[in-house]
């Protein structure tokens, strides 16, 4: 069983280093809005934001334990996806200078909130930050994906992976930590639902790819929570009431928006 050690004490990181990340994939994301940037390399620059924050991640979490496991890395590429599509779908240069800078900030809080946890310094309020940038985005994927125009076996594998790596992060740094095989193999019951649940309204229906991108981002977000709780043990009444709920906003949300193809 691989269990992920504490960084020590002493091993205090500097935060400007991720400040200036943060800064520099901000400003590289906002390069996609350029005119010398054709559409269909911007996939190929949001690599390219993956291989420019993978280091930066690296060198802020590593420790004389080892190297960072792959969960530290899921929300740079999430965001990545998210920040290139968007670019293409947002015109105003306002507004996707916003979502950039939250893609910057996600970032910078990931791994300052990562490398807190690691040193086991983690507060109760830094979970719900790391959940919040997390819902954005895995949202942002899925509405990028949803509305780049691949071909449906593109489309239900990249919601597929997307939802795998989202759920491996959450079973491995949110909340009460999972061994790796239980965290991949839970995530791949998580990520099957989702990919199911995708093709079938494909299949039947058609819906709007924001009110999409919302079932799929709470369909994702019950299964995972129901099979956090019970492997913790702490599906109590209260857990089941409030997932009982999200549930029915997804039926509201699927009723409401049902247009039979």
């Amino acid at each position: 069983m691989h269990v992920q050690h504490a960084l020590p004490a002493r091993a205090e990181r500097d935060r400007r280093f991720l400040i200036f990340m943060g800064l520099l994939l901000v400003a590289v994301s906002l390069g996609f809005k350029s005119e010398l940037v054709a559409s269909s390399q911007v996939w190929m620059l949001a690599a390219g934001l993956v291989v420019l924050a993978a280091p930066a991640v690296y060198g802020y979490l590593r420790s004389e334990g080892g190297l960072p496991s792959v969960e530290h890395f899921v929300p740079a590429a999430l965001g990545a996806v998210a920040v290139a599509g968007l670019s293409l779908l947002i015109p105003e240069w306002w507004k996707y200078s916003l979502m950039a800078a939250v893609f910057g900030c996600g970032f910078y809080c990931a791994a300052q909130l990562d490398y807190r946890q690691l040193r086991e310094e983690q507060k109760p309020g830094h979970l719900v930050i790391q959940e919040a940038f997390m819902a954005l985005a895995l949202a942002g994927a899925y509405l990028v994906v949803l509305t780049a125009g691949f071909a449906l076996p593109v489309r239900l594998g990249s919601i597929f992976m997307i939802s795998l790596l989202a759920s491996y992060r959450s079973f491995r740094v949110l909340g009460r930590p999972m061994p790796e095989r239980r965290a991949l193999l839970f995530s791949i019951f998580v990520a099957q639902v989702v990919s199911f649940f995708a093709w079938a309204m494909t299949a039947l229906t058609y819906f709007t790819e924001g009110v999409f991108a919302v079932l799929l981002f709470l369909v994702w977000y019950v299964n995972r929570g129901i099979i956090r709780h019970t492997v913790e043990e702490t599906l109590n009444r209260n857990v089941l009431i409030e997932y009982a709920l999200f549930v029915l906003l997804i039926a509201y949300l699927f009723f409401q928006s049902f247009q039979p193809r």
